[in-house]
């Protein structure tokens, strides 16, 4: 998917908030919020927001010497999450419809996004549950999934953002537990950007248990096809079933010629207008 507008300002605005809330120098403040105007600004059409996303991070590593750091906010997250994964787990094992109730909390969780809100806090996670109460799981895609996971033999899951990898990884206990003959390989970023999953965070909530981990080699926060590592690229063309969670592997993803099951949060108006969704409505969409 190309730049949309909204994108340039939201990230600006976003990666702004959590400069102001961590850096003191006034002059490298005023020469980070020119540098990322006038990136924003000039941002060629055919670009997309995880590679703006990357650039803004490039600009801070520039002037303050290190990556924009989430590192507290991912640990905090996943760690308060992780606390409930047993209580989680049963709730949706013993639901009417187990799969659909997975999707329903793993597509919530994709509220968690640093780019798109800067001021989450703990607090976050009831506004989670209370969404993944309310969301409705398309039937035909979800029919449509049954129907591949029946005869699936490798499923790749395409990880976005910390703390809802938690809500992924009871998504992968589910699936495991109703068709334990499929192999999952869980893909996370190959370096630190925004609030994104990296192997840090897999073993920081035991992933490794239920799937096999492994990176597509980026620090970008998507699934940037010219820049990913071979292993990722062999993976999207072998697996029998992905799944692809968040808007920044939506947008690096979408239209590349995969079948892919993508699940996310319409958190972006172009987003949810592209597909007839409210903003802030869940999506579970096959391509």
């Amino acid at each position: 998917m190309t730049l949309d507008e909204e994108c340039r300002g939201c990230l600006e605005n976003s990666q702004m908030k959590k400069v102001l809330s961590t850096q003191t120098d006034e002059g490298k403040i005023k020469l980070f919020r020119k540098e990322v105007k006038s990136l924003c600004l000039n941002a060629k059409k055919e670009s997309c927001a995880p590679l703006l996303m990357r650039d803004i991070d490039g600009i801070h590593r520039k002037i303050f010497g290190c990556g924009i750091d989430y590192s507290e906010q991912k640990k905090i997250f996943n760690m308060t999450i992780l606390s409930r994964e047993d209580e989680l787990y049963n709730k949706i094992s013993s639901s009417s419809d187990p799969l659909a109730e997975a999707i329903k909390y793993a597509a919530s969780g994709n509220y968690i996004d640093f780019a798109k809100l800067a001021d989450l806090d703990e607090n976050s996670l009831a506004y989670v549950e209370d969404c993944a109460l309310r969301t409705q799981v398309d039937e035909n895609t979800l029919n449509s999934f049954k129907k591949d996971l029946s005869s699936a033999k490798t499923l790749l899951y395409i990880h976005d953002n910390c703390g809802e990898i938690v809500f992924d990884k009871l998504f992968i206990r589910i699936i495991k537990k109703l068709y334990p003959n499929i192999m999952v390989t869980s893909l996370v970023r190959g370096g630190e950007i925004i609030n994104d999953v990296t192997r840090v965070d897999a073993e920081m909530i035991n992933l490794a248990d239920y799937a096999e981990v492994a990176d597509n080699g980026t620090a970008i926060p998507g699934t940037y096809l010219r820049e990913v590592n071979k292993n990722t690229l062999q993976l999207l063309k072998t697996s029998d079933v992905i799944i692809s969670k968040g808007l920044g592997n939506l947008e690096t993803l979408y239209g590349e010629g995969y079948s892919v099951y993508y699940i996310f949060m319409c958190k972006c108006l172009h987003i949810a207008s592209r597909f007839n969704c409210r903003q802030w409505q869940t999506a579970f969409v096959k391509e």
